[in-house]
């Protein structure tokens, strides 16, 4: 969808936010968040009920695994996707810098 504005004579088009979103970036992010929510959900239950052991441990690496792996790949794309660089400002000079998200509660041991 496309919006006119005129400005002191001038017409100046602007994309509305919809029409520059990569699809892939899209589905990307929630992909990262869906697995960031499973990691978070489930740490809130091991240390609600007090679950422990080794398969427990295990399980929970493996979320926070595949949070990290989601995360990652959605930062690769926004690195090399064109669309991305220009939606989202990632052609800076600068990188972004990364962002990790801990669980709200500290793991058992």
């Amino acid at each position: 969808m496309r919006r006119v504005n005129a400005v002191k004579g001038e017409i100046m088009e602007e994309l509305a936010m919809n029409d520059a979103i990569c699809s892939d970036y899209e589905k990307l992010l929630k992909d990262s968040q869906r697995a960031l929510v499973n990691w978070r959900e489930r740490c809130e239950e091991v240390s609600r009920f007090g679950l422990k052991g080794k398969s427990i441990g295990d399980e929970l690496q493996k979320l926070q695994a595949d949070y990290a792996t989601a995360y990652h790949r959605l930062e690769q794309h926004g690195r090399t996707c064109i669309l991305c660089q220009f939606t989202i400002g990632l052609a800076e000079t600068e990188p972004p810098t990364p962002v990790f998200i801990s669980p709200r509660r500290d793991l058992p041991a």
